[in-house]
């Protein structure tokens, strides 16, 4: 039978994540239907945001701080500890066990430790003369919460943000993380997939190399039918060949223990591991491919 790749169309991501969240759902039944993405901000009196954190609960319950960011002229004054808290006492309250967060060399790592977060993974040289380190929690223990010395945050109020300013508090990071190092270019999307001769998709690949240089692989999805037919190792094999000529000197993905074995097996080694992540008996893996540095 002949097989085509070609470019994924508009709709194909979210079909394929559906598909994926099928498997995964079907081996670590999920705790409820869909996922939670919950924003908070401090506003000044003016009403202007400065400061703010995303936070997402997935359908296993467990928590990621996914975007925490200060203004510049308020930083050092315990608004990003308020934050932390609140995002911490959301997700007791919302029944998940751990809390992840990701962070840079010169992010904060020092704050979330003081908050009792722990080191378990560290991605080295990315971007280029930084490190990335991946942090958890336990929720479901009882810890002494930290106040910092200089506390001005009981002057403001958290309050629930919308969609918009969760924008608005993403990119203040995203400004942020560019001033400390600078962006090489725009994210390159090289998501494909491969058909039938009929045009039904039965594999696909969500990639593309990041603005700084990583090929960041999202997804990798083969139909059952067509499984154990070396067609995830062809996908894997192309979007790796596209991402260096695009300037990729790494790959990277996160992968749940049941997904891990198709990477290893092509060289991805764990830079980050998750024990008891998404649930108890699981883990949760970084994995990385170097290509240069």
């Amino acid at each position: 039978m002949e097989y085509r790749t070609i470019p994924c169309e508009e709709d194909d991501e979210e079909l394929i994540e559906e598909k994926l969240d099928a498997i995964d759902r079907s081996i670590l039944p999920s705790k409820e239907d869909g996922e939670e993405e919950l924003v908070f901000k401090i506003a000044d009196d003016k009403g202007n945001i400065i400061a703010g954190c995303v936070l997402e609960i997935d359908c296993w319950r467990n928590a990621e701080l996914d975007i925490l960011w200060v203004d510049e002229i308020h930083r050092r004054n315990g608004l990003g500890s308020a934050l932390i808290r609140k995002a911490e006492k959301t997700a007791r309250e919302y029944g998940c066990r751990m809390m992840v967060l990701g962070t840079f060399d010169f992010q904060a790592r020092p704050l979330y430790e003081k908050h009792g977060f722990s080191l378990c993974g560290t991605i080295k040289n990315w971007p280029r003369g930084h490190e990335n380190y991946t942090l958890v929690k336990r929720l479901d223990q009882p810890l002494k919460e930290y106040y910092p010395s200089t506390d001005c945050s009981a002057g403001f109020r958290i309050e629930p943000g919308t969609v918009e300013d969760g924008n608005y508090i993403c990119k203040g990071l995203g400004d942020y993380n560019t001033s400390q190092a600078a962006r090489a270019h725009k994210y390159i999307s090289l998501d494909q997939k491969i058909v039938d001769e009929d045009g039904n998709m039965i594999a696909a690949v969500i990639a593309g190399v990041g603005t700084w240089n990583d090929l960041e692989i999202d997804m990798i999805w083969v139909d059952e039918p067509y499984r154990n037919k070396g067609i995830g190792s062809r996908l894997l094999a192309e979007v790796e060949k596209e991402g260096k000529e695009n300037g990729a000197y790494f790959s990277a993905i996160n992968v749940f223990d049941w997904e891990a074995s198709l990477f290893k097996k092509h060289g991805y080694s764990a830079c980050v591991t998750i024990e008891d992540f998404p649930g108890e008996g699981h883990r949760t893996y970084e994995l990385e491919k170097r290509f240069s540095e």
